[in-house]
């Protein structure tokens, strides 16, 4: 699997499915694919011409809930937002009661504290990645609430997620992935989606996005190891020049 790492939970999607391993949004529209200097977008590897689509956004991600040793990783997660390059974000930090919440967090006008993706002291857990339609509704809820409410709340993800299920309708089209790393999952589901994941990644295999005004700017790992020690690494792209790019680790140890 493509070096990227993930949470295991419960999944969600709205309009369409995701599986656990894999989950991938789509982007914006986009002029022909490397035609000409500052001209089009192109994808790293080189793959067929997004259309608006093709995949954009991705979240790759293994989860062990029972390491065999203590050297091997309970999760490994690894994901890139692709956003317009103009919208402000803040870089990941603590946040929330307690500062317990670990995350970027938008700040696009309108749409302030959404998140993509992140991770509490309490070992919760989420990320989100989006669906462009041909008509996005501009009436519709913020997309990122749906990470951040999840990582405040007392609610388990299961019944959260059955909570969206109802309320999807509010909100553009997206993946949702939430899940609690303190809670062991029923074997009977841990194999789900595997038959799944290795098409996918065949089919989406470009995980760089760099086109004039849209592409990818965050990279983000978690690791969190059999003790319950987590990880977080970002590694941002500063102001729109994908050359320039600024890296933080933040470490701290999962509740018990």
């Amino acid at each position: 699997m493509p070096v990227r790492r993930g949470s295991r939970g419960q999944v969600i999607s709205a309009p369409r499915h995701s599986f656990p391993g894999l989950a991938r949004s789509s982007g914006p529209p986009h002029g022909s694919s490397g035609q000409g200097a500052g001209q089009g977008c192109t994808l790293e590897p080189v793959a067929p011409e997004p259309s608006p689509s093709g995949p954009m956004c991705i979240v790759f991600f293994k989860f062990d809930p029972r390491p065999a040793s203590k050297n091997a990783y309970r999760l490994i997660l690894a994901a890139n937002r692709d956003e317009f390059y103009h919208r402000p974000a803040r870089a990941a930090d603590f946040w929330g009661s307690n500062n317990e919440v670990l995350s970027g967090l938008d700040m696009e006008e309108g749409k302030e504290g959404g998140t993509w993706l992140g991770i509490s002291t309490r070992g919760k857990l989420a990320a989100l990645t989006n669906y462009l339609q041909p008509r996005l509704n501009h009436d519709a809820r913020g997309r990122g609430e749906l990470v951040a409410q999840f990582l405040t709340s007392d609610m388990d993800s299961l019944s959260y997620l059955k909570k969206v299920s109802a309320e999807g309708h509010l909100y553009n089209g997206f993946n949702l992935i939430a899940g609690d790393l303190r809670q062991l999952p029923d074997p009977a589901i841990e194999a789900q989606g595997r038959e799944y994941v290795r098409p996918i990644l065949s089919k989406y295999a470009a995980v760089c996005v760099r086109c004039p005004d849209y592409g990818t700017r965050t990279n983000t790992v978690i690791l969190v190891d059999a003790d319950g020690h987590v990880t977080f690494t970002e590694r941002s792209m500063l102001g729109s020049d994908p050359t320039h790019w600024e890296a933080v680790t933040h470490e701290f140890q999962l509740q018990s």
